[in-house]
């Protein structure tokens, strides 16, 4: 056993060499994820948080200046994600040539005389005139909106221009029946009461519930800190499983299987040195998170309550991550097809487990699918420390997961090894 162990440590030494020399390749190892990192935490900051960076511009063309121009404005400058301009006389050709050239993303065209054509048919609704012989038609709001504009943001902005003009018609049918009250009993009538001074509910308020006493939210960091880190892991097999089919080559895996040298010797002297690495990018990316992604404008990433946690979702990751390049190493016959085909398969896992597209915007098939991923069990891992503010009781069926997922690797590449002695 001891003499085990001291091949087991020359093994990791000569590992350790290989991959020193070969500084570019190391420094890419570090430097490309907290590039990543940096980038679309930045870039994609407001489309994770609740910030008026992620704007865009509507043009509202009241030509009606009556109640009906003024609640539609007040509805969507409320909205600190809308660049809100507003004009009178704009015509709707001018108005489509505008979003066809970009200008805006969505436009309100109020038509002249709206008001007084609503309170006509209030007045005509109230005097209980059949629908069929109303004289005055509904109200046409028109909306046009820019084809590149998301269809979830149109369907917002056309729910709240809907709120708005559901409120003014309920004001309209409030003044005409208290009319009428006040006119059929006289002194008797005592006026509505106004609802907006006095609203029955109070404002809706949501709390995201957490683990931990505070109110966090999600951010871009604590999506991408995360999900680089476990992409930066598994991209580890390439590098690791062409450096053993080039022993393989050349000869050096032969003569330790001559020697009846233990395959956990010589897996685990191959897997050490790149289980190490793994932490150093963990540990870095994390630093960057935390130190530097503040100074350059973004969120800092909150680390949670327990390195512990943070640890066992580090190294479990790792160990699967490098599970996975021995087992690719074993089957392939040649450095190309090894590197090609564990590229191809970890793109595969990152897109489907939500490290490329966070699984939030997925739908509900691609969510479900998700749960087939290593990547997607690191990275709910991670988020629940990281944003859930869970420690190592909360971790464990994710960790244990991908340690499940590392040992039937590591079997398959076990059985591969002694089968060729």
């Amino acid at each position: 056993m001891r003499q085990n162990l001291f091949k087991l440590a020359a093994s990791i030494l000569k590992e350790a060499r290989i991959i020193g020399r070969d500084r570019q390749a190391l420094f890419l190892f570090f430097v490309m994820p907290v590039v990543f990192v940096l980038i679309l935490s930045l870039a994609l900051r407001d489309a994770f948080g609740e910030r008026p960076g992620a704007s865009f511009p509507v043009l509202v063309v009241a030509g009606d200046r009556g109640e009906i121009s003024s609640s539609v404005i007040q509805a969507f400058r409320s909205n600190s994600h809308l660049q809100l301009t507003e004009s009178e006389y704009a015509s709707e050709a001018q108005v489509r040539q505008w979003l066809i050239e970009g200008r805006y993303k969505f436009a309100v065209l109020i038509p002249s005389g709206a008001m007084e054509q609503a309170k006509r048919r209030i007045g005509e609704m109230a005097a209980r005139v059949p629908k069929d012989l109303l004289m005055e038609k509904p109200v046409a709001v028109r909306v046009l909106a820019d084809p590149a504009l998301r269809g979830d943001y149109r369907k917002v902005l056309e729910g709240a221009l809907s709120l708005a003009l559901r409120g003014v018609e309920m004001r309209l049918g409030g003044e005409q029946l208290d009319q009428i009250l006040k006119t059929t009993l006289g002194e008797r009538h005592v006026p509505m009461p106004d609802m907006e001074q006095t609203p029955v509910f109070a404002p809706v308020q949501s709390e995201v519930v957490t683990r931990e006493r505070g109110d966090p939210v999600p951010t871009s960091v604590q999506q991408n800190a995360p999900a680089w880190t476990l992409l930066a892991m598994f991209f580890l097999t390439v590098p690791l499983s062409v450096s053993f089919i080039k022993e393989r080559e050349q000869g050096s895996l032969f003569r330790l299987q001559t020697m009846t040298v233990p395959a956990w010797v010589v897996l685990g002297g191959k897997a050490l040195p790149y289980f190490v690495i793994n932490l150093i990018q963990m540990a870095s990316i994390l630093a960057v998170s935390v130190h530097v992604l503040p100074l350059l404008g973004g969120d800092r990433l909150d680390l949670g309550h327990s390195p512990s946690a943070i640890l066992v979702m580090g190294a479990s990751a790792s160990i699967a991550a490098i599970g996975f390049g021995i087992a690719v190493a074993m089957y392939a016959r040649t450095a190309e097809q090894a590197a090609s085909f564990s590229s191809a398969v970890v793109m595969i896992m990152a897109a489907l487990g939500g490290i490329l597209v966070p699984k939030t915007v997925m739908p509900p098939l691609m969510q479900d699918l998700a749960v087939f991923s290593p990547l997607s069990w690191g990275l709910d891992g991670f988020q629940d420390v990281f944003v859930r503010g869970g420690g190592v009781t909360q971790v464990m069926p994710e960790a244990l997961g991908l340690l499940a997922f590392s040992a039937l690797c590591h079997g398959i590449a076990i059985l591969r090894y002694e089968s060729r002695i």
